[in-house]
């Protein structure tokens, strides 16, 4: 999901859970330095409301349908990212998918990447302050 520099984006974001792991995928932010965790979602398009963007979202990047979604909270995030200035109002749902399926493997192509990322269960205990984005995601971790 690219970073808008220049304006707010609203995201549809989704915390997806199972046994004692959540869905995300790794990223590093060259300038600081740092690994990261970012969980799966996307933008809102305009006059698309936030669940059905997350409903796409999940439908793009997995290929899966949702079961169940619960909205966990809504949050500004204003953050600086590979030395760049970014805005976000983030609606964060608690997420179950439909499929099985997708918590029984350990990794999934993101397919609207073009091979170039990868979800993958990521142990809550395992973390050793990687940060995890959004930053509201972490509370209900």
């Amino acid at each position: 999901m690219p970073i808008d520099h220049k304006n707010i984006r609203v995201l549809a974001i989704a915390l997806i859970k199972h046994q004692g792991k959540f869905l995300a995928c790794a990223g590093f932010d060259k300038v600081k330095k740092q690994s990261h965790y970012r969980l799966l979602g996307g933008g809102v398009d305009f006059t698309e409301s936030a669940i059905k963007a997350l409903h796409r979202e999940i439908k793009e990047e997995l290929g899966a349908n949702i079961a169940a979604a619960k909205l966990l909270g809504i949050e500004e995030n204003i953050f600086n990212f590979n030395g760049r200035p970014g805005h976000e109002i983030i609606y964060l749902y608690a997420v179950k998918l439909k499929s099985k399926k997708y918590y029984l493997q350990k990794t999934w192509p993101i397919l609207d990447s073009k091979g170039q990322a990868l979800a993958e269960w990521i142990s809550v205990k395992d973390l050793n302050g990687v940060k995890v984005y959004p930053p509201v995601a972490k509370k209900y971790l």
